[in-house]
């Protein structure tokens, strides 16, 4: 499968692989008083191109080296490798926040200690979601009773969870949808990488 997906060169270390796990950047229009460079995360924009492995060291090489402004042939403002990854968390957390209201609305979802709970019990787990400050007492109780040992990714606040799901606050969730569950995983390991590697 992965031999039909189309192919993209990492303008940092040059590495030639697919293109859905490389981030495209576009230049902004150039008549924009603020012509910035922009992370196209969802692959919209029109315009030329360039491809970033979504990783610190690409990202440092990319704009340090000024691949950037090379590969777009544009004289766009590129923003420091620290901006650059800030914005990149951004649309990866506005995607993982898209993906589970996706998953909500196609009731592929539950949400809070009882539904989790329930949803473990009855096997339809694919991927547990933990609030940051989810209480460690509670997180053991689901660990206990997760007994296939299912993934897990830990991110937001109980407040963002419940927002995204218009609720008080949330401390867990479970992705009981395979395909969208493989979609927040590589999300949130995305982001873990690049939350590892900056700070």
């Amino acid at each position: 499968m992965s031999s039909h997906q189309p192919k993209r060169t990492c303008i940092g270390c040059r590495r030639i692989g697919n293109k859905e796990d490389m981030v495209r950047v576009v230049a902004g229009p150039p008549s924009s008083a603020d012509s910035s460079l922009i992370i196209d995360y969802r692959e919209k924009l029109p315009g030329r191109a360039a491809y970033i492995c979504p990783t610190y060291a690409c990202i440092q090489k990319a704009i340090t080296k000024a691949q950037i402004t090379k590969a777009l042939k544009s004289k766009a403002r590129i923003p420091s490798t620290g901006e650059f990854i800030a914005l990149l968390r951004e649309s990866i957390e506005r995607k993982i926040q898209s993906l589970v209201a996706m998953a909500q609305k196609a009731d592929k979802l539950a949400a809070g200690y009882s539904g989790v709970r329930d949803a473990l019990e009855k096997n339809r787990v694919k991927l547990l979601l933990y609030a940051h400050d989810f209480s460690e007492g509670s997180r053991g109780k689901i660990e206990n009773a997760d007994k296939e040992h299912i993934r897990q990714a830990t991110f937001f606040t109980r407040e963002t969870l419940g927002r995204l799901l218009n609720r008080e606050l949330v401390g867990v969730i479970a992705l009981e949808d395979s395909g969208l569950a493989d979609a927040i995983w590589k999300e949130a390991e995305r982001l873990k990488d690049l939350i590892n590697t900056n700070e």
